[in-house]
């Protein structure tokens, strides 16, 4: 079983800050993730050919069962997970969810460029 990906839009609600969703993510949701168990990277696409205002956040996991923990803790934060609540908690009033896509990675392959700089 390979990584495991999910991928949100998120929109940036009216009269809050793009700015402000950059730097929580870069330092809020970066700080929760780095002690969740089988987190692997983080990325944030700001989505600029149609919404400037919309992202998309892709975590990768070491696997599904990974993935799974991770949207448990997700689901159980207000009640036992006090920082990555409030960090969630902002993030839901800077932002809405658009779209969610989760799945196994299938193809993954870096094409080298001889030449290109």
């Amino acid at each position: 079983m390979g990584a495991y990906y999910c991928s949100r839009v998120w929109q940036v609600k009216a009269g809050a800050s793009p700015r402000e969703v950059e730097h929580l993510a870069s330092s809020g949701m970066v700080e929760m993730l780095r002690w969740m168990p089988g987190v692997k990277q983080v990325v944030l696409v700001q989505l600029t050919a149609n919404e400037p205002s919309r992202y998309l956040l892709v975590l990768t996991f070491v696997n599904q069962a990974a993935y799974t923990y991770w949207r448990q803790v997700e689901e159980e934060a207000p009640d036992y997970w006090e920082r990555f609540a409030s960090i969630q908690l902002h993030w839901e009033q800077l932002c809405v969810l658009v779209e969610e896509y989760a799945g196994e990675i299938l193809l993954n392959v870096e094409l080298e460029q001889n030449g290109a700089q």
